[in-house]
């Protein structure tokens, strides 16, 4: 008849007593531990460096536990700010770095970020197709934070319906050279949203990034 010896008795009982996770928590650690001592050959019990060596190790578990509870606290902490601080955002003005534009019956605003100082700009207007609608030229434009209007009329000589479009912007020197531009979104943040656990701001329907965000202002009232 085959029987089983301590020491597989006392691996299946720890294993059974471990976490869900499969992970050796201190309080399983302490369990073995405690199983090897009832379970010792009295003839050969455990030698003082053998018991010093299990409850280092449990001290070393013990601290790792400690440190990953405070790990997760930490997190738990910075997620609840994080989510506060997004909420605080709803109803202000944001400028953020996109090309996302939004044309009212009055048309829209445009802004960019230039460079360099730049001699001829060409802004192209595209719909939600990527068709290029617009394209218009501006002149002579120093180094900065930019913006140019646009009253919203395509090449077509019909007025673009309101809704949300996008936009580039080419800039060069007089001598040809291309002058580095960052396009720029500006709008009203109405949201928060969640995608893949990660925190977006919904501006203009669209969803900003808030590593994105230039600058924020708080949202003039409406008389």
């Amino acid at each position: 008849m085959n029987t089983v010896g301590i020491d597989q008795l006392i691996t299946q009982q720890a294993q059974n007593s471990m976490s869900t996770n499969g992970a050796m928590a201190k309080d399983d650690f302490l369990k073995m531990l405690t199983m090897q001592l009832k379970h010792q050959d009295p003839m050969n019990p455990m030698s003082n460096d053998q018991f010093a060596s299990q409850l280092a190790q449990f001290s070393s578990l013990e601290a790792l536990n400690n440190i990953n509870d405070n790990i997760q606290t930490e997190i738990m902490m910075s997620q609840s700010m994080n989510n506060s601080f997004m909420i605080n955002m709803i109803g202000k003005d944001v400028k953020s770095y996109g090309n996302m534009l939004e044309v009212t019956e009055n048309g829209a605003t445009i802004g960019f970020e230039l460079y360099g100082n730049a001699d001829t700009l060409t802004i192209r207007i595209f719909d939600d197709t990527g068709k290029e609608i617009h394209a218009f030229n501006e002149t002579a434009m120093k180094a900065g934070d930019r913006s140019v209007s646009w009253n919203g009329m395509t090449k077509d000589g019909i007025k673009a319906m309101p809704g949300t479009y996008t936009f580039s912007v080419e800039a060069q020197t007089k001598d040809g050279v291309n002058v580095p531009v960052d396009t720029m979104n500006n709008g009203l943040v109405t949201g928060v949203s969640y995608i893949g656990g990660m925190p977006y701001l919904v501006v203009n329907g669209s969803y900003v990034n808030l590593g994105d965000i230039v600058s924020v202002n708080v949202a003039e009232k409406e008389n």
